[in-house]
């Protein structure tokens, strides 16, 4: 387990001291005995370092943020582009530079993760481009039907209007139906 906290020396083992002093005060016979495993919140911080300081951290974040931005509001996408601007413009990737290839393992993990983002933006961006096409198709209907843009002064119009709009997505629910 020693071997985890040598890949990130700045990460800090709570409770470390306690335990280290006990295993180095030991019984005589026990000193090749191995250090008592970290708790796992010890872990949870090293692994969340790791990935902070890992060159592909900004692409990760960029990732996620633009799953996230997917059917939001524009105040809210606009806020979240704005949170990761720092980190795009390099933030974490000047101290990652020296360690490029040492954990393969989280290299692999970094791109893999990566690659499932954009996956899943697409998967969550499908209905919503699907649903923004059938308004475009519906709103060039009526607006071809109206005449393009002129409005009629009949007292019946809107009715009118009203049934064109049901007739039309009615005809484009029969086709979307299975």
């Amino acid at each position: 387990m020693e071997d985890l906290y040598s890949i990130h020396p700045g990460i800090s083992r709570r409770g470390e001291g306690g335990a280290a002093c006990s295993v180095a005060s030991g019984v005589a016979g026990d000193a090749s005995s191995p250090p008592p495993p970290p708790p796992p919140a010890d872990l949870t911080e090293l692994m969340k370092a790791q990935i902070a300081g890992h060159r592909r951290y900004p692409s990760l974040l960029s990732a996620y943020i633009e799953c996230r931005k997917v059917g939001a509001p524009p105040e809210v996408a606009s806020l979240l582009e704005e949170i990761g601007r720092p980190v795009r413009r390099g933030g974490g990737a000047a101290a990652a530079a020296e360690e490029i290839g040492l954990d393969p393992e989280l290299d692999e993990f970094m791109v893999a993760y990566c690659r499932l983002l954009s996956q899943y933006k697409e998967e969550l961006s499908r209905p919503l481009d699907g649903a923004a096409s059938l308004l475009t198709t519906i709103r060039w209907q009526l607006t071809k039907l109206c005449g393009g843009g002129a409005t009629a002064t009949s007292p019946h119009s809107g009715i009118k209007s009203a049934c064109i709009l049901c007739e039309l997505l009615c005809i484009h629910a029969l086709h979307l139906a299975p």
